[in-house]
Formats: C-alpha cells, sequence, structure tokens
C-alpha cells in the first residue's frame, strides 16, 4: 500500500497533478467517461471535494485503489452525476482485522417467512428467499454478550431490473448477497471510526431507482428523476434537520452480473438494471440518452 501512496496525488488540485498521478486517479474511478450519445469518449474528473474525500477515505482506510480494493463511482443522477466511494466486503474485513480489535464474527443468519432464524437458507425448504440476514460482529474490548449486530432486509437491498426481474447475482446467490450486506451493517456499527461514509458494492446495488414524480404545470408528461443514495441522504437530512446517516439500500449494479452465455462483454445498467452497459458501473445507451436529455430539460448540467 505504501507504493499506491506514493504515485496516489497529495493534493486534490487537478492543476497541480503530474501524468501519473492523473492515470492513478483515473484508474481509482474519479473519471467518468461517457460511452454513448454526443459526448461519447469525453471525460469528466470528479469535483475537487469528490477527490478530497476519496484521498483522505484511502489514507484512513490503509486499501489500495489499484487493487480495486477501494474504488469511486461516478452514476447519473437527478442533479447531474453524483459519485460514491465502494469497496467490497473484503475491505471492510481488511480493515477490521487491520485495528486489532476484531474478535471475529457469528456465521450469518436466515429470517424465514415463517419468523425462524436459520443457520441455512434452502429455497426447497424456506420459500424463495429469505426475509432478512443477520450478522453478529465482536470486538475484543466489548462485552461479548452485546456485539454489533446488522440486519438486512430482503426489500430494502435486493437487486432488480426495471421490469421487477432479480438480477442475475442475486437469482443465483440472493441468501449470500444478503449476508454480506448484513456483514457490511455489522462491520460499520462496529468500527464506525474506520468504515463510517464507506459502503460496499453489494450495499449499493439497488441504489440507482427511477421514479415517477408529478407531472409538471400545464399537463406535460411526467419527468423521469433518477434518486441515488446522495439524494436520498439530502431528502432524510432535510425531513430529520439534522445530518443523517447515509441510506443503505443497495443501487442500480455497479459491477458486471454472473457471465452468461449470451454476453459475457456486458455490465449491468445503473439506471435501468439490464444487461446492456459496456462498463462497470454505466448506464445502457437508451438511458444515458434520456437521462442527459432530461438534465438538460430542466436545466441540469453534468459537471
Amino acid at each position: 500500500m505504501n507504493g499506491t501512496m506514493e504515485l496516489l496525488p497529495q493534493t486534490s488540485d487537478r492543476n497541480a497533478w503530474s501524468d501519473d498521478e492523473k492515470a492513478v486517479i483515473e484508474a481509482a474511478g474519479l473519471v467518468f467517461t461517457h460511452a454513448y450519445g454526443d459526448q461519447k469518449g469525453s471525460k469528466v474528473v470528479a469535483p475537487r471535494p469528490v477527490v478530497a474525500r476519496f484521498l483522505h477515505t484511502v489514507e484512513r482506510t490503509g486499501l489500495d485503489p489499484l487493487a480495486r480494493q477501494i474504488y469511486c463511482i461516478g452514476r447519473f443522477g437527478s442533479d447531474g452525476l453524483e459519485w460514491s466511494i465502494q469497496t467490497g466486503i473484503d475491505g471492510f474485513r481488511v480493515i477490521a482485522e487491520r485495528s486489532r480489535k476484531y474478535a471475529g464474527q457469528d456465521a450469518p443468519e436466515w429470517l424465514t417467512a415463517q419468523g425462524e432464524w436459520v443457520p441455512v437458507f434452502v429455497k426447497a425448504l424456506h420459500g424463495d428467499h429469505p426475509l432478512a440476514a443477520r450478522v453478529k460482529v465482536y470486538r475484543h474490548d466489548w462485552d461479548p454478550d452485546k456485539p454489533a449486530v446488522g440486519i438486512a432486509t430482503w426489500d430494502e437491498y435486493v437487486q432488480t431490473k426495471r421490469n421487477g426481474e432479480l438480477t442475475a447475482m442475486w437469482k443465483q446467490r440472493g441468501p449470500g448477497q444478503l449476508a454480506k450486506c448484513a456483514e457490511a451493517l455489522a462491520l460499520r456499527k462496529a468500527f464506525p471510526q474506520d468504515l463510517s461514509g464507506l459502503y460496499t458494492d453489494d450495499e449499493m446495488g439497488n441504489a440507482v431507482t427511477v421514479v415517477e414524480e408529478g407531472a409538471p404545470s400545464g399537463g406535460a408528461r411526467p419527468q423521469r428523476v433518477v434518486r441515488t443514495l446522495a439524494s436520498r441522504v439530502r431528502e432524510a437530512s432535510a425531513a430529520a434537520e439534522t445530518p443523517a446517516e447515509p441510506a443503505t439500500a443497495g443501487d442500480g449494479s455497479t459491477g458486471p452480473e454472473d457471465a452468461s452465455s449470451e454476453d459475457v462483454s456486458l455490465f449491468t445498467c445503473a439506471r435501468c438494471g439490464d444487461t446492456a452497459a459496456d462498463e462497470e458501473g454505466g448506464i445502457c445507451p437508451s438511458c444515458e440518452v434520456e437521462v442527459e436529455a432530461e438534465i438538460a430539460a430542466v436545466g441540469g448540467e453534468a459537471q
């Protein structure tokens, strides 16, 4: 990790970056490349506050962006491009181990429709999917009878396509995916100093959803707005009038679904959930055209 830290920029001011530092920033996901439409091929560097937060998070967690232990994803939202810092569940485990306070965790449990927590979820016995998953995490400096408990419900985290069908990953390994979300919740509770503001790709699976807003005056058609994790946080904060914990609903996929025999080169569209995007965290051609047109129509502009 020390070698990677030396390659990372020491400042969030892009004007001061060397060519090598710019390459590292792009490899870490802090550069969004338009894949479709009139802007195809053009690149957008993350705003300075996003870059500063990413560099701080890398230093704080000790995760390696070049090894993809941590990365940034830019997605279209109602305010243009919105950015989130993500990692995999292994990154959370690495951070917990490095704390020297991690005392392990219990095996995951799943809640059945009969209201029973089971150590193994079997569809033939328990139904199509669990209602929730639960993981308990322990610390050496805590009472062993009071672990951090993470509970993730199916409805909150399941990843679906626009037509309501499960994505390939959740169709094949839904209980396991849900358990990773519960584990991330528990680890974040146990190690808030290290994991605050950091989310796994499993948690972010459905953070981007499309909702229909009310029709504007004049009877025009309803505006389609992409609600993202950032917009949900703003709404929750405004409602509570106090700083809110980021919502941990999972998002429109950030990575490839399981390879299929039909096409192994496409990724899940982060907007509609169809397997039609050609890059990780990207959106399909039709969605990008729609979103850019909608943003332009309301005076928005991708940063």
